[in-house]
């Protein structure tokens, strides 16, 4: 591959706090070998690309994604919205380890791929369906070792901790892993501060994960609890409408999040919906890319939601006054840990929820943070933070000699506001440049979806 000089270049780099105007990028192959102010020597038989006016960031990463649950035709669009790595967090093993051989290889188009493998749960199954897949079971404490020990020896990148698992479980597998691969967890019958005490390195869904520390006594759950009670999301979100965030419990979640430095996976997006309005989302252009694979799942539950117009993308939780405040209450709890020194990172859940789509949601999830925590922190903690979260800070998530040259040209300033990253000009992801137009015309669309669809239903 020859090399390309950038000149002339506005760049958000990931790890100043501010732009930086005027800047020159050598790229060489797949990886950034300098960075500087100015004109910097051009290697022989380099192109040259001015980029006056326009500003260069990372590439985004979502760090909470379920790729077997969307069609592989579908991957594409993370490139087309700039995410260029993704994590999946909870998919069947041989099938999220033969994705990501293929997407890093380049046999599949589409983002970097780290995977965990399944979803732990203890001995209660947390999820039915095509979700159940996603599932396996750690059910003792005396399983951990041949369980985790047969997902380490398979080169996961990491290990996801599940609803339904008990705290000597939890313990156990945080110490039988030993730091050897990030820990996260999307907790339930586990409280937070039992698992930041023991040594986790993350928590996903501020929804879920650190409820417990900032409800009501009389609201919180543990063992015995349900995702597949009918009442228990909206409990969950009638929990955090009454939450008291200046509570003891809650100043301590703080303090111990901060103290251990736990990353905070938020998936403020899972009520983004909430936000927006359903009649906001009928009309959004990002509706046309969910992909095949969710709209078939949201078909089945036309029974349980009714014949609207909004089958597609209908969820009765975000369509409430509580699901609004709910989200605020998660806003604020995002805020008040960034502010206080805490790790936060941006991800999406996409795959498991149909809207918004693949690559978009992140997004979403980035106009929510940048609401809490301001842009430049809101696009660090989809790059750079997200790059030391998956321990990946040597080769992703910010513009640097020696990093991948995965970054993101815009034509506009996403500091001034995160929206205009969908202004987005070219995506690099190791060098290679992808137009995100022509990415969209590859990957199936509703226009070409719906017929098929609707003559189903």
């Amino acid at each position: 591959m020859a090399s390309i000089v950038f000149r002339n270049v506005r760049l958000i780099d990931g790890i100043a706090d501010q732009p930086r105007d005027g800047v020159s990028l050598v790229v060489e192959n797949d990886r950034i070998r300098a960075v500087g102010g100015g004109e910097i020597p051009v290697p022989g038989n380099a192109a040259v690309i001015d980029l006056k006016g326009q500003t260069v960031v990372p590439g985004l990463i979502d760090t909470h994604v379920h790729t077997t649950l969307m069609d592989k035709e579908s991957l594409p669009l993370f490139l087309a919205a700039g995410v260029t790595s993704a994590r999946d967090v909870g998919g069947k093993l041989e099938k999220v380890l033969q994705l990501r051989t293929d997407l890093n290889s380049g046999a599949q188009l589409g983002p970097r791929l780290f995977v965990l493998g399944p979803l732990l749960d203890g001995s209660d199954q947390s999820l039915d369906g095509p979700f159940a897949e996603l599932l396996d079971s750690v059910p003792s404490v005396d399983a951990v070792p041949e369980k985790i020990g047969g997902l380490l020896k398979a080169g996961v990148d990491g290990i996801k901790i599940y609803f339904s698992m008990p705290p000597d479980t939890v313990r156990a597998v945080i110490k039988f892993v030993d730091k050897r691969v990030p820990i996260t967890a999307h907790l339930g019958y586990t409280h937070s501060l039992d698992a930041i005490q023991a040594g986790i390195d993350g928590l996903e869904h501020v929804l879920i994960s650190p409820y417990n520390e900032f409800c009501a006594v009389g609201m919180q759950f543990g063992l015995g609890a349900s995702m597949l009670d009918p009442a228990f999301f909206p409990k969950l979100i009638k929990g955090w409408e009454a939450a008291d965030l200046k509570a003891e419990g809650a100043r301590t979640w703080i303090g111990s999040m901060v103290d251990k430095q736990v990353n905070m996976g938020t998936t403020l997006d899972l009520l983004w919906l909430a936000k927006f309005g359903i009649d906001a989302a009928r009309r959004d252009p990002d509706r046309k890319l969910i992909p095949p694979m969710a709209l078939a799942r949201q078909q089945q539950m036309v029974a349980h939601l009714g014949e609207r117009p909004d089958w597609d993308i209908g969820n009765p939780l975000a369509e409430t006054a509580s699901g609004v405040r709910a989200l605020e209450k998660h806003q604020l709890v995002t805020r008040t840990l960034h502010e206080a020194g805490g790790l936060i990172v941006g991800g999406t859940d996409c795959g498991g929820l149909s809207y918004p789509p693949p690559g978009f949601a992140l997004l979403r999830e980035l106009e929510l943070l940048a609401e809490a925590i301001g842009s430049m922190a809101a696009i660090k903690a989809v790059t750079a933070t997200a790059a030391r979260y998956l321990r990946q800070q040597e080769n992703l998530g910010t513009i640097a000699p020696g990093r991948y040259a995965d970054m993101l040209v815009v034509d506009g300033d996403p500091i001034r506001d995160v929206r205009e990253l969908r202004r987005l000009k070219t995506v690099y992801r190791g060098g290679v440049a992808h137009d995100p137009q022509g990415l969209l015309a590859q990957v199936p669309q509703r226009a070409r979806e719906q017929a098929a669809m609707e003559s189903t239903r």
